[in-house]
């Protein structure tokens, strides 16, 4: 396509009006920018005082649920939970790692499943936050698994 002088005269009246048409249209935005961090670093005394706390009537005394007692079985749990997890940390640094192999990546993983399917099977009562977690702990497992297998790691 070629360019003629006579489009480029046709044109250049309507790029000056839009050029004086956004120059008359008021305060830029680094002005309103500027005025609105100016009023940020205002000290928060010249505000006046602070209106006391609203206390949420919908909560009372009575709607606060009981703490619930760890007994040893859930501490016992908390402990296997916290092992495995650091497994989990051991994991992670042998396939961010060079220096250790994948063999030794898919030896963790094995001891994170066999760990975790023993604390899924051995305890069958246990606190919702902690079956949550074992549930959790169970399905980043097979994601792992099935990840390592498919050979998205080498």
């Amino acid at each position: 396509m070629k360019i003629r002088p006579d489009q480029i005269e046709g044109v250049q009246p309507e790029q000056t009006q839009r050029k004086n048409k956004a120059k008359t249209q008021g305060p830029a935005f680094g002005d309103f920018l500027n005025q609105e961090v100016a009023k940020g670093t205002a000290p928060a005394a010249a505000q006046g005082i602070a209106p006391p706390p609203i206390v949420n009537p919908l909560i009372g005394a009575q709607a606060t649920a009981p703490v619930q007692r760890i007994d040893a079985d859930d501490t016992a749990v908390t402990g296997q939970v916290e092992s495995i997890l650091d497994k989990w940390d051991n994991y992670a640094a042998a396939l961010a790692g060079p220096e250790s192999g994948l063999k030794s990546a898919y030896g963790t993983l094995d001891e994170i499943a066999a760990d975790v399917d023993a604390l899924k099977n051995g305890q069958t009562d246990l606190a919702p936050g902690l079956k949550s977690i074992v549930d959790e702990l169970d399905a980043m497992t097979t994601a792992e698994r099935f990840k390592f297998n498919r050979g998205d790691y080498v």
